[in-house]
């Protein structure tokens, strides 16, 4: 909304005392603070004559550089406070600071860090709606056994790439243990690396 010339003189100037109604506050009587100071109007646009009042702004609508959250504190960021300042209080939700049993119990409703979490529930793989878990695909398994799961998924590989597949999934384990996800990674490498040795 621009501000035309004589308005913006009764804005900036104060009001003349009211001193014909006896009966007013004497804070009415002396009213002459300015609605607006010169410095809140701005020009409607660069070049123009027109006059706007300057827009409102709020505390939140400048960024803190000194904003910092709690997270940020406990050594999420570098130069964080270090470990000794922060307490620990209570018990952890997920227990990953000791192991899951073998065999649990019916009764043992402690989270080990091997449960779904809301989004798994939510949108489970294509995996999970098979009744295969993360659990099973780093399950250490014998070299006919995981040969078998592969057959039985329909990848077709003769015996000396089998071989190679198995021999290089040996070598990422320290010990040579070998796992469903082991060979599937090797797989992927191995299914990136093609195109490129073809070109």
């Amino acid at each position: 909304m621009a501000v035309k010339e004589f308005e913006e003189k009764i804005i900036t100037k104060g009001t003349e005392p009211d001193t014909s109604a006896p009966d007013l506050p004497e804070d009415r009587k002396t009213s002459d603070t300015p609605l607006l100071k010169q410095e809140d109007l701005v020009l409607k646009e660069p070049g123009s004559s027109e006059k706007t009042p300057k827009t409102l702004t709020r505390p939140t609508d400048r960024v803190f550089a000194d904003y910092q959250t709690t997270s940020s504190q406990y050594n999420a960021v570098v130069g964080g406070l270090p470990t000794t300042c922060k307490y620990i209080c209570g018990v952890p939700t997920i227990r990953s600071d000791i192991p899951a049993p073998r065999v649990r119990r019916i009764s043992d409703r402690v989270n080990y860090g091997d449960e779904g979490n809301a989004y798994a529930v939510l949108c489970p793989s294509v995996f999970s709606q098979k009744g295969v878990y993360e659990r099973d695909f780093f399950k250490t398994r014998p070299k006919s056994e995981i040969e078998q799961i592969l057959r039985n998924i329909g990848v077709n590989i003769s015996d000396e790439s089998f071989e190679e597949i198995w021999k290089q999934a040996c070598r990422k384990h320290q010990r040579g243990e070998v796992c469903v996800e082991s060979i599937r990674n090797v797989l992927d490498e191995m299914h990136v690396s093609h195109p490129q040795n073809s070109s």
